[in-house]
């Protein structure tokens, strides 16, 4: 069988951790004061006994140090009252006490070596008829001593009282930092249970757009304000999914109905010439592959920041050269002329590889037949110019959206992803992606990256 303990919210155990608090500090105070006032009490009725102790003294001398056989001091018989009880003890171990009162107080080995001038004056703790009592022991003269005895039960019954009402002050203390530590814990933490219904209301819904209000410059708003903020990422997260989906899907449905219209055409005219076939399958091979970059594509836009695992010093000149032997081997009529000085950023090479690429091929097949593609790296950054007609002004500020592509592009081959995706990648190490016209024609992609000096550098 097992245990279930109930599950305290966070306002109630702050309300018992300062109820908890309150109680301990309470009962060691109370324990202190118990201790204290008793220790006092007790204290001053042993000073009593020793004042009663010097006045027996006194009277004794008159005496000349010849007390008579059996005798004790006047008004020793009152045990109980005011005076204090008092009775002689001689070295040999005999009593001389109040008529009437012989053996209340049975002299022990102490009382009879202080009688016997072998041991200082000593209190001790006993109980004489059934009453707690303190009985003080003192020499008195040559062979005799004196034992007053005092009872507690006076002190006992005011320890009491004080304890009771010290009891009673730390109740009331306890139930009343209970209340306030409830109040407080409630005001404290009322705009952690906004947080709490605002995320329990994004989860219920999905709507990534409520926002709490926390008008505090404590810990507590800056948890608001990084919880709205946290918010804010979300929705622009989630819309900037819907969008790219409904976009891919969209982009998508064209060469995916065009495919397939092929795959008809081959699956229903067996017979088909193979001139004729061979012309289908070229362009159900060039659909794949088209379907293969936009999904590439796709993919890559939807892989958003790269892990900081996989950061770290990249040679961004180096890296441009393995993208330009890429680009080399696939386009072969074209002149790639490049300028490349050491640059060193902080990155993920894979993805400023695709970015790259993404840009060699952009210039490529913007450019004109047989032209050239003219690339520099210099300080972390990235010049990509090509030398054909250049992008109309109305396009200019749409050339990194998403699937867009000018009516006077719509016969190149592409899916309008690769300068997004450039700049997604750019964005992602802390940098900037342009595209400008170019003195004399054409277009130039600049793409700057933070350059890690020599002092920086690991």
């Amino acid at each position: 069988m097992r245990l279930r303990f109930p599950r305290f919210t966070l306002q109630t155990r702050f309300t018992l951790v300062a109820a908890g608090a309150v109680a301990a500090i309470a009962l060691a105070i109370t324990a202190v004061a118990f201790f204290a006032i008793r220790t006092d009490l007790e204290q001053q009725l042993r000073q009593q006994l020793a004042e009663r102790a010097s006045t027996v003294l006194r009277i004794a001398r008159n005496y000349h140090g010849h007390l008579p056989q059996g005798w004790v001091p006047p008004h020793s018989d009152r045990f109980g009252v005011s005076t204090p009880y008092t009775q002689v003890i001689t070295a040999s171990g005999a009593t001389w006490a109040p008529p009437g009162d012989l053996g209340l107080l049975n002299p022990g080995p102490g009382a009879i070596s202080v009688a016997a001038g072998q041991r200082a004056p000593f209190y001790f703790d006993t109980r004489v008829g059934g009453v707690r009592a303190v009985v003080y022991t003192a020499p008195l003269g040559p062979g005799l001593a004196m034992q007053l005895a005092a009872p507690l039960d006076t002190t006992d019954v005011q320890v009491a009282s004080v304890g009771a009402t010290l009891a009673a002050l730390s109740i009331i203390g306890v139930m009343i930092a209970t209340v306030l530590g409830w109040a407080v814990a409630r005001a404290g933490l009322a705009p952690v249970a906004r947080l709490a219904s605002v995320a329990e209301q994004v989860t219920a819904t999905g709507d990534a757009s409520r926002r709490v209000e926390v008008p505090r410059r404590d810990e507590l708003g800056r948890l608001a304000t990084s919880f709205n903020s946290m918010l804010g990422a979300l929705e622009r997260s989630l819309a900037a999914q819907r969008q790219l989906v409904s976009d891919a899907s969209h982009e998508l449905r064209t060469p995916l109905a065009s495919l397939r219209v092929n795959v008809d055409l081959l699956a229903d005219d067996p017979g088909m010439p193979d001139a004729e076939r061979k012309e289908v399958l070229t362009r159900v091979v060039d659909q794949v592959a088209e379907l293969s970059q936009l999904v590439a594509s796709v993919t890559e836009l939807a892989r958003g920041e790269p892990p900081q695992a996989s950061r770290g010093e990249v040679r961004l000149d180096a890296v441009t050269a393995t993208a330009l032997d890429s680009a080399r081997r696939d386009w072969p009529r074209t002149e790639f002329i490049a300028e490349l000085e050491a640059s060193v950023v902080e990155g993920s090479a894979d993805r400023l590889r695709i970015a790259i690429r993404n840009l060699l091929d952009n210039a490529v097949k913007f450019g004109p037949p047989d032209g050239a593609v003219e690339v520099r790296v210099a300080e972390g950054e990235l010049t990509v110019r090509d030398h054909g007609s250049g992008i109309d002004p109305a396009d200019l500020p749409h050339v990194f959206d998403r699937f867009y592509r000018s009516l006077s592009d719509r016969a190149v081959p592409g899916s309008g992803l690769g300068l997004a995706v450039a700049r997604e990648v750019a964005r992602s190490h802390g940098g900037t992606i342009t595209a400008d016209p170019a003195p004399g024609g054409g277009t130039v992609i600049r793409m700057t990256l933070p350059a890690l000096s020599p002092a920086t550098r690991r």
